[in-house]
């Protein structure tokens, strides 16, 4: 069961390119997602011969049904991940996410140039609070990130939309921030990788992985692929990548779990100049520049239900979109126009998996963003990148996949 986003729709369908032969390249990809395109166009800038195989199309999961935020930072306040990874992580942990908000800026940027349109605009963000806790959170977040030099304001109740006063408390705003078409960014990406030297295969899923000494091949249907490298940049199917060569513990390391949006058709003004995101995270919504309304989340209100990899849209978490739209903005006869699902991938420790797979030689994987992709995924290509050609990086240990591993592969 499944769905299309809005963004896939309104992207159009691409005519298929399957793997009907046997090859070589210097590495392979499996996953045509935001990592996986970002991972074929710096490879593919280094030099190397990149071969992306994709099992539906480019942008058909996650990457392609998101809200399209592009936010610098962790999924949660900074205040909280200061508490969870400590002072000194957190700081390099944000630094990491405000430099890939930097660079995707910089690809939508040139995308633009070549004339390719990804929907892209820079009007920062909206982190709002629904209670009291969340609210002094963010106060203290604020002042935080001004200790350690990046920018964000506290706006009170007042200063939000009249619609969202009844309901919200206060929010703080991130200048940086922006907002994109996320199917026709990633596949925007896509097409500057291919004009590097990268090849991509679509409908082309992935049946057997082998790895030894020199080397490794991926199987398809049709074809295979032989190459010194394999990345694995299939996020919430991570799992499954895995236990086609015995990496079992990757399903014990992330959980897929289904997120929701809707949206509808062009509405007036509301007064939502940029993305936003409250109650931390579980909610969040964009008005377009036609005036359609996303929103999306909500998925806490039945959490158990949302485990797993089905994209169907559902009765346990539409209705509350819906009467986010109809209630709390008031907009009583709005009509639904679009609703789908995505699969996301959530580590136990909230950051994502980027490295090396332990005990493998030559396969690589990034994957585990817990909904925050859009927020890590090209910098981590820039990771793999880097380890994939025996060099170092510097926030390489941030996301070390061995972490994992230590205490969950059998």
């Amino acid at each position: 069961m499944g769905s299309v986003s809005y963004w896939q729709a309104e992207a159009g369908a691409a005519a298929p390119h399957s793997l009907r032969e046997r090859i070589t390249a210097d590495v392979v990809i499996v996953g045509a997602g935001i990592t996986g395109v970002a991972l074929a166009l710096w490879l593919a800038r280094a030099g190397l011969r990149p071969v992306v195989l994709e099992a539906r199309e480019i942008a058909a999961g996650a990457s392609g049904r998101n809200g399209g935020f592009l936010l610098g930072g962790t999924a949660e306040t900074y205040a909280a991940a200061r508490e969870r990874y400590g002072a000194e992580r957190a700081r390099r942990i944000w630094a990491f996410s405000a430099g890939n908000n930097a660079q995707a800026v910089e690809l939508a940027g040139e995308l633009h140039e070549r004339g390719i349109a990804t929907g892209f605009a820079r009007n920062g963000s909206l982190r709002i609070a629904l209670s009291e806790t969340e609210w002094d959170e963010i106060r203290r977040s604020v002042a935080l990130l001004a200790e350690d030099g990046w920018s964000a304001e506290l706006l009170d109740r007042a200063e939000l939309s009249e619609r969202l006063r009844a309901t919200y408390l206060g929010a703080s705003f991130h200048p940086p921030d922006a907002e994109v078409q996320p199917a026709r960014f990633v596949r925007g990406i896509a097409a500057l990788a291919v004009a590097a030297g990268a090849t991509f295969y679509d409908h082309s899923p992935v049946a057997a992985i082998a790895e030894d000494a020199s080397g490794v091949q991926v199987t398809t249907p049709e074809g295979a692929v032989t190459a010194t490298a394999l990345a694995l940049a299939t996020n919430a199917w991570l799992g499954e990548s895995g236990a086609l060569f015995g990496a079992g513990w990757l399903s014990r390391a992330i959980t897929p779990t289904r997120g929701q949006i809707l949206t509808t058709a062009p509405a007036p003004d509301l007064g939502f100049p940029c993305p936003c995101y409250a109650d931390d995270g579980y909610q969040y919504w964009r008005q377009l520049p036609d005036g359609r309304l996303v929103v999306g989340g909500w998925r806490n209100h039945a959490l158990e239900s949302e485990y797993g990899l089905d994209e169907t849209p559902t009765e346990a978490i539409q209705p509350h979109l819906e009467r986010f739209v109809r209630a709390t903005l008031g907009l009583e006869d709005a009509r639904i126009e679009h609703r789908w699902a995505g699969a996301m991938a959530f580590s136990a420790d909230r950051l994502p998996l980027v490295g090396r797979l332990p005990d493998h030689d030559h396969i690589y994987l990034a994957g585990g963003y817990t909904g925050h992709g859009n927020a890590y995924a090209i910098c981590a290509a820039h990771i793999l990148t880097a380890l994939i050609q025996g060099e170092t990086h510097p926030d390489a240990d941030l996301f070390d996949p061995a972490r994992f591993a230590r205490v969950l592969y059998t």
